[in-house]
């Protein structure tokens, strides 16, 4: 370790809070792989105050990584849907874990190979007995927003709550598309164009001849219009962390100079 970080370090625990915060905000500019396994051993420091700002920097660097993860995954055609519903929770939930997600969707997965919904009427049958609800899209909060609330027995919004049905048609065989009906409600349409509809108690719709077109919701537009959902819930809370994270995800920028409305940032 150079004398460098080793008097940055040293700062950390310094009386005045200005002082610490500026050796905090210069650590995280520096080379993360070099910092981390200091940072580790630091982290079980017997001097409390030392301790409580090395967890703080390791916080702030897992979420750095989750945020340009998202913004990778909210900027890229290729990603995979289940994978960006973990990263929008985590970003809201930061003390949750991924292992913790995967768990909670295993579970669901082995629930649903007890029933094997391998056709759309069968699929809402299943979402309807696991009581997947639809929250009111007047009144939508974060966690109708976020899976593993969602997978913990919350709510829904009625798009994630398509977007959870459709990959779990994935493992029986089913493609499913995602779309808005004319009333706006999201719903799932298969091969045939039978429809389901979670905001009506996962109400099945057999094909009634009729020729329609539809606009097909893709996993990238589900994710950023899910990320726009919560920045909007992060301003109504007033909560300037939350809005520059996912403001930074949907602007597509890890720059720490993002510029933001408002009163988070410039001139009223």
């Amino acid at each position: 370790m150079d004398s460098e970080y080793r008097s940055l370090l040293s700062l950390l625990n310094d009386e005045n809070e200005q002082s610490a915060s500026l050796a905090m905000a210069e650590l995280l500019r520096r080379d993360q792989k070099k910092l981390e396994p200091v940072l580790r051993k630091l982290q079980e420091t017997a001097d409390p105050g030392l301790r409580k700002r090395i967890h703080q920097l390791q916080s702030a660097m897992v979420l750095r990584r989750r945020r340009k993860l998202l913004t990778e995954r909210l900027s890229g055609q290729n990603l995979q849907l289940l994978e960006g519903l973990f990263q929008l929770h985590l970003l809201w939930f930061d003390n949750d874990s991924p292992a913790s997600l995967r768990r909670q969707w295993k579970k669901l997965l082995e629930k649903a190979n007890q029933f094997k919904p391998d056709s759309l009427e069968a699929l809402g049958m299943f979402m309807r007995k696991m009581n997947f609800v639809c929250a009111h899209k007047d009144d939508l909060e974060p966690d109708h927003l976020c899976i593993g609330s969602i997978l913990d027995d919350s709510p829904g919004a009625d798009f994630i709550l398509c977007a959870v049905a459709s990959l779990l048609a994935v493992q029986y065989g089913l493609t499913l598309r995602i779309t808005q009906s004319a009333e706006t409600d999201f719903i799932l349409i298969d091969r045939r164009n039978n429809v389901l509809v979670p905001a009506q108690d996962w109400n099945y719709v057999p094909q009634d001849g009729k020729q329609y077109a539809f606009q097909i919701w893709t996993a990238p537009m589900l994710l950023r219009y899910a990320a726009a959902l919560l920045f909007t819930g992060a301003v109504s809370g007033d909560s300037f962390r939350y809005v520059y994270t996912i403001g930074s995800c949907l602007a597509g920028t890890s720059d720490t100079r993002l510029p933001l409305p408002y009163p988070y940032g410039g001139s009223k």
